[in-house]
């Protein structure tokens, strides 16, 4: 509100003492503690946001208090990175939908397809979902053009990228583009593959027939063949996939964050390949238990690292980053960590960290 005409600070309501009307009915009020200084509490025009100031800058993300201040300054639109179309599909003629109420013959319900597009669309994507596709060429060249009429911006498969006689991506992929890697040392994911495919812009795809226009324009999908193990292929969507398209996104800084963490249980590390250990991290105080601001994270592993075991992701926050070595690491070794989701979910500790001399109570 405006400052009255002739006034020069604001005394609190808190401060006042309302009082029986007047005998001309005008209100009466006791000020019961007066302002101190002149301008105590007022607000001067531009205290705020000074007229020119830059609220937002080029890639900045753009969250709920970027909305209100967007609404404070006037700014009822802006131009913002368009968000990516990602095409998510799995592969295997096991595959069955979630669905599905009986399994037969060694066939499994499709658990990587929804888990993919859900991690999709929280990373700010559009998606599109193209279904299971059975271990045959046709069907595998049929979903991949369907990702490329849509106009979709990524391919995202999940199965079909190992050393088998049905694991048929690579091949695919190959005959219609470039492949840039197709095996990773890494362990969960070891056969991450990942594609360009040049492919005719959207607006130049006919509606019938078989040749499109290439004359008219053409664009870059990228295609990521994951593994078909849900955990690999959940642990790979966030070490490469994620960062590329908060990248599309425009994000400025789209790696994941890196803390250190201090592990809570011995870990048998592989002797090949480097481990993305599924981990819970919570806050904790540090060795010698002092009431003080020292703390770090504790790294809990989530159990059993099998890379079918999706319950090992269930909790999980982060991501240990292990050495390839014929060891064990001991508890209470310190190591680098991936954060792969909200800290704000993370475990309560029994005693939570505080300011000192500010009581939680």
């Amino acid at each position: 509100a405006a400052v009255p005409s002739g006034a020069d600070a604001v005394v609190q309501i808190e401060n006042t003492e309302q009082l029986p009307p007047a005998a001309d009915g005008k209100r009466r009020v006791r000020i019961k503690q007066a302002a101190s200084c002149a301008g105590e509490d007022i607000r001067p025009t531009g205290s705020d946001i000074k007229a020119g100031a830059q609220v937002l800058r080029r890639g900045d993300l753009i969250d709920p208090a970027e909305i209100g201040l967007l609404a404070t300054v006037g700014a009822s639109s802006l131009k913002v990175v368009k968000q990516p179309l990602v095409a998510v599909m799995s592969t295997g003629d096991e595959l069955l939908e979630p669905g599905a109420s009986q399994l037969d013959g060694g066939k499994i319900r499709d658990a990587n397809r929804p888990m993919l597009l859900a991690a999709a669309c929280s990373a700010g994507c559009k998606v599109m979902d193209l279904g299971i596709a059975t271990d045959r060429v046709g069907q595998l060249e049929q979903r991949l053009q369907s990702a490329i009429k849509g106009g979709a911006d990524v391919l995202i498969t999940s199965g079909g990228v190992s050393m088998g006689d049905k694991d048929l991506v690579k091949p695919l992929l190959e005959h219609h583009g470039r492949v840039h890697f197709g095996k990773v040392r890494m362990k969960p994911g070891k056969p991450l593959t990942f594609a360009t495919l040049d492919v005719p812009c959207s607006e130049s795809i006919p509606d019938s027939g078989t040749e499109a226009n290439f004359s008219q324009g053409t664009r870059r999908m990228l295609v990521f063949g994951l593994p078909g193990n849900p955990v690999s292929s959940i642990v790979t969507f966030k070490l490469v996939v994620l960062p590329c398209l908060r990248k599309m996104a425009g994000w400025q800084e789209p790696g994941l964050r890196r803390v250190h963490a201090r592990t809570q249980q011995d870990i048998k590390l592989d002797a090949v390949r480097p481990e993305y250990h599924r981990a819970t991290l919570s806050w904790a105080r540090g060795p010698d238990g002092a009431d003080d601001l020292q703390g770090e994270f504790a790294g809990a592993s989530t159990g059993g690292q099998l890379s079918s075991r999706l319950l090992s992701m269930r909790s999980a926050n982060a991501l240990l980053e292990l050495p390839a070595a014929k060891s064990v690491l001991p508890a209470g070794s310190t190591v680098s960590a991936l954060l792969i989701e909200d800290l704000g979910k993370m475990p309560i500790p029994e005693v939570p960290p505080e300011t000192p001399g500010l009581s939680s109570s």
